[in-house]
């Protein structure tokens, strides 16, 4: 791992269904409602992509937003489990909004392939994909614990972005879309 931020707590496992402020575990939470009443906040979609070994990869997430202007943050939310965590704290990766046309892309970093393959642009410090709506490249500034998470902080060093491109959105399990903003101002005008 690098020299980046980092604590030693986030390997410490925390009881499921939360703790009390003493730290006892609390049987109480209902972690599945909890869950449920979570993924009523509709969020974009972005994959997080990234070179090891001369290979690419990518996840998938709806965990990320924006963190700092000065200096520039982006922030994804990671499962302590994921493989992809050990990339993202030494190495620089993106960060791809996707777009609504997207979703079999999303499938596909998510674990479940349905026929669309990635289109790689390799053009900044990691590589990134085609069509999306908006692209953050990202070098890695802190990692900290967040319960069963990790939050994964990246200083964005270029960023590209879409007008035309509306984004793929996620709520209740269910995507849609929402209209880009080229289309919004031909409303308004």
């Amino acid at each position: 791992m690098s020299d980046i931020a980092w604590n030693h707590e986030i390997y410490d496992v925390s009881p499921i269904g939360g703790s009390t402020p003493t730290g006892e575990p609390n049987d109480r939470f209902d972690v599945g409602g909890f869950r449920t009443m979570m993924g009523g906040f509709a969020t974009g979609t972005v994959a997080v992509t990234y070179e090891s070994d001369g290979r690419f990869y990518g996840m998938t997430a709806n965990s990320f937003t924006s963190v700092s202007l000065d200096p520039p943050l982006a922030l994804v939310s990671l499962m302590r489990a994921s493989r992809a965590l050990q990339y993202l704290l030494d190495r620089p990766f993106a960060i791809n909004v996707l777009a609504a046309d997207q979703l079999e892309l999303a499938l596909y970093f998510a674990g479940r392939p349905q026929g669309q393959e990635p289109r790689w642009l390799t053009d900044g410090p990691a590589p990134r994909l085609a069509g999306t709506v908006a692209s953050m490249q990202c070098t890695p500034w802190a990692g900290y614990p967040g319960g069963d998470h990790v939050l994964v902080l990246g200083r964005v060093v270029e960023f590209e972005d879409s007008d035309d491109v509306a984004p793929l959105v996620r709520q209740r399990g269910l995507w849609a879309e929402l209209a880009s903003r080229s289309t919004y101002r031909e409303k308004k005008a």
